[in-house]
């Protein structure tokens, strides 16, 4: 997924790289063991469209990189996505794209089926 951010564009990764990342963010910690939460974690929060989630999306994304983006200049771009009144089209761009991606549809997908049949 190719994003631009402050005139300049970076491409987003969503492959083992970007999952180890997200578990670092997201996890459980269970009497000393930790069990990565990230993309778990990632879809919970896309759906309720919490911007955090996408800072995490894209720093996890472009971890990668030789050339990585600083974190104010993502803070900025996402909140101009919100000012402009776009932040809901960045939502579901980043949900398609996460979606798509080859080691996380699967598990996307099952996630959010397991989910639609939690009990009450």
């Amino acid at each position: 997924m190719e994003f631009e951010i402050n005139g300049k564009k970076y491409q987003l990764e969503f492959g083992m790289k970007f999952i180890r990342k997200m578990d670092e963010v997201y996890f459980i910690d269970k009497e000393g063991a930790k069990f990565g939460m990230g993309i778990e974690s990632a879809v919970t929060y896309m759906a309720m469209q919490n911007p955090t989630v996408l800072f995490e999306i894209i720093k996890a994304g472009t971890s990668h990189l030789k050339s990585k983006p600083s974190n104010e200049d993502i803070e900025n771009e996402i909140e101009k996505y919100a000012i402009e009144g776009k932040l809901e089209d960045l939502f579901i761009k980043f949900e398609q794209a996460l979606g798509e991606a080859p080691f996380l549809k699967h598990k996307i997908k099952d996630f959010k089926e397991k989910a639609r049949v939690l009990p009450e």
